[in-house]
């Protein structure tokens, strides 16, 4: 499980408001000399090269020229492994795989039934996580 590489995750959306949760792990990242990977999870009728050129230009926009980050872009996991909370089981199936130090997520503002009634990936990953996680809120 993970890799020697010690490791920021964090995890995004196509929203531009990610920006900040892209700065916070960068800022993470670079507090602890670790190096930062950002991760999508896009669904499988997503383009692939439209969907990194998107998330490449969100995460150049956010870090600053010194530093050093990975992108990577994930299909979510299939309806049959996940049929709930398939963006959720990616994100923690891929921090499993990559075992950072912390993962850094976004977060929108939502009333408390929203959150009872529609759920929420960061949600399911805070729960579930098995590494410690940073939210951050996420600009709408």
């Amino acid at each position: 499980m993970g890799s020697d590489i010690v490791t920021v995750l964090t995890t995004i959306d196509r929203d531009p408001g990610c920006t900040k949760v892209v700065e916070t792990a960068e800022d993470l990242s670079a507090g602890l000399g670790q190096e930062l990977v950002i991760l999508h999870v896009k669904s499988e009728s997503e383009d692939d090269a439209a969907v990194r050129a998107e998330i490449e230009e969100i995460a150049a926009n956010a870090v600053r020229d010194d530093t050093n980050y990975e992108v990577r872009i994930v299909e979510e996991a299939a309806k049959q492994e996940a049929p709930t909370g398939r963006t959720a089981s990616t994100i923690l199936r891929v921090t499993e795989e990559i075992d950072p130090s912390y993962l850094v997520i976004g977060s929108r503002k939502r009333t408390t039934v929203g959150k009872v009634l529609l759920g929420s990936v960061s949600q399911l990953v805070l729960r579930n996580a098995e590494v410690p996680v940073v939210t951050v809120e996420q600009a709408t």
